[in-house]
């Protein structure tokens, strides 16, 4: 019970954190790099970003939805980016992206993105690297 109770402050805290620190402040800013989530049988996440251009970032998304399916999702795509965040739009799938120095916020809005059954992208991806991924493939 106490573990769940300490579990549960410590997420509600990072989210607090992570989503009142998502304002855009240094137009130099450079995604590039790997953000990552795991919330065990719930789901885990990859998002791979490389900055092509002052404007311009190559994204890939690997998500894995919650049991017991585990159904799995990608993306890759070139979009624009402007003062921290990135959107796509295509018929009625759209992600939006909120780039800190910490973290990206990944926000759906519709469910034909190409994902499995339940997959969706949402969330705050905690940013593990600032190297240049490997952008291949989407994980």
């Amino acid at each position: 019970m106490l573990k769940s109770l300490v579990s549960a402050f410590v997420l509600f805290g990072s989210i607090l954190f992570l989503s009142t620190s998502f304002h855009w402040k240094n137009v130099d800013f450079n995604p590039t790099g790997t953000y990552e989530y795991d919330h065990g049988d719930d789901g885990d996440g990859i998002v791979k970003v490389q900055k092509i251009s002052s404007n311009k970032i190559k994204v890939s998304i690997f998500v894995v939805g919650g049991g017991p399916s585990h159904n799995m999702g990608e993306f890759m795509e070139v979009i624009t980016i402007k003062n921290g965040v990135a959107k796509y739009k295509s018929g009625d799938c759209a992600l939006k992206f909120i780039f800190n120095s910490k973290a990206v916020k990944v926000v759906q809005t519709g469910w034909n993105c190409g994902f499995g059954m339940g997959v969706v992208a949402d969330g705050y991806y905690l940013k593990t690297s600032s190297k240049v991924p490997d952008m291949e493939n989407a994980y």
